[in-house]
């Protein structure tokens, strides 16, 4: 009865044992998962700061308004000028509403905002066009187009290859922002050209002939433009405008002339 009991006891232990052992089993795989998890978790956030876009970017229209939220009727904050260089926070936004996307921008004097983003050249390097240049549809001269750029049409570089410049922008007798290839020796970088060729492009979008002549002047005699490559250039286009700008009274006189 004895060896019985013993025997009993013994299948009694082997059997709790086994139970424990089960469970040590169970724990150490729950943990292993959990521990995969935290590993995966840790190596998503990593991936997803590796793939940052935030940077500076160049407005590419006049006046591009920045606002509150990423929506067309947000409160206005400020606007942008064309060329301007701008810190794109790396947040993206698309409205619902309008299906328009914004990107959230940080200007030099701390204001931030949402700005549409086709209007922007994220990682973007702000230039000017130095002379009238082919535009090209890959950086190949056989892809050329039959469009050009005009001298002081501001653009954006957003990448290189070889002797090629791809750029965004529009071109002064364009309707959109385009991205195109072009020769990269057409191109100035330095901020005295930048800002020439922006103030001599709404000078000559006045509507009248006279206003033009005038704010062309303007420029022509500012001595923080004077370094500019483009100041021949305008005093040509001035020239220009004022022969083509005749006094009322002097047509009609031409015209009783002819009677």
């Amino acid at each position: 009865m004895k060896k019985v009991f013993i025997a009993v006891i013994s299948i009694s232990l082997f059997f709790a044992s086994c139970k424990g052992d089960g469970n040590k089993t169970e724990t150490k795989t729950n943990n292993e998962v959990t521990s995969q998890e935290s590993t995966n978790n840790e190596e998503a956030n990593k991936t997803n700061a590796s793939d940052d876009s935030s940077g500076d970017a160049i407005c590419l229209l006049d006046k591009l308004s920045v606002r509150e939220q990423p929506k067309a009727k947000a409160k206005w904050v400020t606007s942008m000028s064309l060329g301007e260089k701008v810190y794109f926070t790396g947040e993206k936004h698309t409205d619902s509403v309008s299906n328009k996307e914004y990107c959230k921008v940080k200007l030099i004097d701390g204001k931030e905002g949402w700005a549409r983003s086709p209007f922007l050249a994220i990682n973007g390097k702000v230039g000017a066009m130095t002379k009238v240049a082919n535009v090209y549809k890959r950086p190949d001269l056989l892809t050329k187009t039959e469009t050009k750029y005009s001298p002081m049409d501001i653009i954006a570089v957003i990448g290189t290859q070889d002797d090629w410049a791809h750029v965004k922008g529009k071109r002064a007798d364009g309707k959109y922002i385009e991205e195109v290839w072009v020769k990269s020796n057409n191109i100035s970088d330095k901020p005295v050209d930048i800002a020439t060729a922006k103030f001599a492009s709404l000078a000559m979008a006045k509507g009248d002939m006279t206003d033009r002549i005038k704010a062309l002047e303007e420029i022509v005699n500012n001595s923080d433009f004077s370094d500019s490559s483009f100041m021949d250039i305008i005093k040509d286009k001035i020239r220009d405008y004022q022969s083509k700008n005749v006094p009322v009274d002097v047509k009609d006189a031409k015209v009783d002339d002819e009677f």
